[in-house]
């Protein structure tokens, strides 16, 4: 596997939001944007969360989905 952060991001971000409480500011969402050659850069909109990104290939993003969509979850601390 190639290291995802030496490739570009090819496209804007999307934000996708739940958890806003109703309101318009969408500081709860995760940002997705591609990569260059494949694989995903996610962010944060919240404002201390500005400019970080977690990398993942299309894989590693789909055992994540299936994994959380299924329960498998951390206990919360």
């Amino acid at each position: 596997m190639s290291n995802l952060y030496s490739s570009e991001v090819t496209g804007e971000f999307a934000a996708l939001c739940g958890g806003n409480g109703g309101t318009s500011n969408a500081e709860s969402c995760v940002t997705l944007a591609p990569l260059a050659g494949g694989g995903f850069a996610l962010g944060d909109s919240k404002p201390e969360g500005k400019g970080r990104q977690l990398r993942m290939s299309e894989a590693e993003l789909t055992a994540f989905a299936e994994a959380w969509l299924s329960g498998e979850r951390p206990a919360s601390a």
